[in-house]
């Protein structure tokens, strides 16, 4: 039972991820799985990261000014 109710934190987390719901970081504490770890679930389904290249720069600007 703990199996299948983990597979289905994982499934959830991985749907609000490809629907921009959720970050990556906020699926990965969903399903209970590190970041990397979740990467590679998402890999492993095909899930491409919902994140425009524009949000991505934008977002490389802004650590720059940060940081």
């Amino acid at each position: 039972m703990g199996n299948l109710l983990s597979k289905g934190k994982v499934r959830l987390a991985m749907e609000q991820y490809r629907r921009g719901k959720i970050s990556i970081g906020k699926a990965a504490q969903k399903a209970g799985l590190t970041i990397s770890e979740m990467m590679d679930k998402l890999a492993e389904f095909g899930v491409k990261s919902p994140v425009t290249k524009e949000q991505y720069l934008q977002g490389l600007k802004t650590a720059e000014k940060i940081f």
